[in-house]
């Protein structure tokens, strides 16, 4: 099982050199990868349902920080050597896909081949608006953006056609010797269905292992119902990292004690998980965000069998 850490790069304004330190610090620990998060802009009013909480509000106000997601990697990039990067997720119809596939391309060949590209046709259609991109069909558009991806990135003559993007007579060099992964990220039936037909793995967000079993067992029924191995799907889930000195009963993964959550990932691991994507508090600032990673490292990862 590989661990991740979320990059400060939401919700706090940690200047540039403290973020290439966390992100170096990260990678001495052992860490496999770092991660950062996709929005562009917070419209004032939104009346979208936020996906990954009961009350259906987004956790941050509009005045958030929010650096760019692909941007902020290409910085830690610069910085790391060894950790994958990651994008959880990046919402495709945001840009349009040449654009992603030169900026993303660009980013896997720098890197030397570290970028892990977890995708989703996103939520917040105020900021769709924003952006002047289209939200209808979105789902649709987000399928064939994953294909124009790969095309773009694997032929020598690209050529797609689809409903929405059409690539002929086009190159976008260098081309990535190593394809990035995609894994598709989102909860619903389509995203499931979605990873299971197109995705190199599921990207989940704070499913306790008993939901999470469900859909993964769903998203490997579906592809093998496409003619593809399920064994050759990597399944990974983001979790909030929070340590308690005392259990609670509205604990969820990964907060509470160490040997809960040591519990937890022992769950995870059984049902398959390969990858989990920690959040430590960033609010606090390094200091407190590199002290819970160590402890992390020190009673919880160590203890793993």
């Amino acid at each position: 099982m590989q661990f991740g850490v979320h990059l400060p790069q939401i919700g706090v304004a940690w200047p540039g050199a403290e973020i290439a330190r966390f992100a170096r610090a990260v990678e001495e620990m052992g860490f496999d990868a770092v991660w950062a998060s996709d929005h562009i802009v917070f419209p004032l009013n939104v009346r979208s349902r936020y996906p990954y909480a009961e009350s259906g509000d987004f956790p941050l106000s509009p005045a958030a920080p929010w650096l760019e997601a692909v941007t902020t990697l290409a910085f830690v990039a610069g910085a790391t050597s060894r950790v994958l990067l990651g994008t959880t997720v990046l919402v495709l119809p945001y840009r349009p896909p040449v654009l992603n596939a030169k900026m993303l391309g660009t980013l896997q060949v720098l890197s030397g081949g570290r970028l892990v590209l977890g995708v989703g046709a996103g939520w917040m259609a105020e900021e769709a608006m924003a952006l002047d991109m289209p939200w209808d069909d979105r789902g649709r558009r987000t399928d064939e953006h994953i294909q124009v991806l790969r095309v773009l990135w694997g032929q020598e003559d690209p050529r797609f056609e689809g409903r929405y993007y059409r690539v002929a007579g086009v190159r976008c060099e260098p081309r990535p010797s190593v394809m990035p992964p995609i894994w598709v990220g989102g909860h619903g039936m389509a995203s499931l269905r979605r990873a299971a037909r197109l995705g190199d793995g599921w990207h989940a967000v704070g499913l306790p292992p008993d939901e999470l079993a469900e859909s993964w067992r769903r998203v490997q029924d579906m592809a093998r119902e496409c003619g593809r191995d399920p064994a050759a799907l990597v399944l990974s889930v983001r979790c909030l990292l929070r340590f308690r000195d005392k259990p609670r009963p509205d604990d969820r993964p990964l907060a509470g004690t160490p040997e809960q959550i040591v519990r937890w990932l022992e769950e995870y691991r059984r049902i398959g998980v390969g990858h989990v994507l920690l959040e430590p508090p960033l609010r606090p600032g390094p200091e407190v965000a590199l002290s819970v990673l160590e402890r992390f490292a020190r009673e919880v990862r160590g203890r793993l069998a």
